[in-house]
């Protein structure tokens, strides 16, 4: 497994978004590390995206690590209850950000249940791996970090990638239909909206 580097989040937070796709999450908790892939993301284009927390340049203490390079996490409570784990994309000047929607832990399972599919759901994944606001602000390219990625050599090929509007942005106008929500085609941890 190759740790990715900090530049690989600099990029377009489209390609990123896609790119994670496949890509391993590390998630240390003391001395039990666990790891999980990414299946299913949704980007967040800064400024210009009304369905984005820092839309028309809002700065919030929230959204504080919005404003940090690529690469570091940012982490937020929706609900009053669930935390939902992103990653900042490109630079300080561009608040953008890709949403973790759903991973599969692993080792991969042969046959999967429903009692399986603890993260299938931004929301779930973070209660499951117990990722709380303790790690927002996280620099994700550093082993000896809480969270950090790494890439083990899992293909996803563009025909697998599904692209559809992403969830629960409704108010955001026209934004609300973009098609920023991308997924491996067939996956069983993908969530079901």
């Amino acid at each position: 497994m190759s740790l990715i580097p900090q530049d690989f989040y600099f990029g377009d937070t489209q390609t990123v978004a896609k790119s994670l796709l496949g890509k391993t999450l590390h998630i240390k908790t003391g001395k039990i590390e666990q790891i999980a892939r990414i299946v299913e993301v949704e980007a967040y284009l800064g400024i210009k995206d009304a369905a984005c927390h820092t839309f028309g340049g809002r700065q919030t203490p929230r959204v504080k690590s919005m404003y940090l390079s690529g690469g570091h996490s940012y982490v937020y409570l929706i609900y009053g209850m669930y935390n939902c784990l992103n990653i900042v994309t490109r630079t300080e000047e561009h608040p953008e950000a890709v949403l973790i929607r759903a991973v599969e832990p692993l080792p991969e399972k042969e046959k999967i249940t429903k009692a399986d599919l603890v993260s299938n759901g931004p929301g779930k994944l973070c209660r499951y791996f117990n990722i709380t606001r303790e790690h927002d602000g996280v620099s994700l390219w550093k082993k000896t970090s809480s969270l950090y990625l790494t890439d083990d050599g899992f293909k996803v090929s563009a025909k697998q990638i599904v692209a559809k509007p992403r969830v629960g942005v409704d108010y955001a106008g026209e934004a609300a239909a973009w098609p920023l929500r991308f997924y491996i085609a067939d996956n069983k941890f993908v969530s079901k909206k």
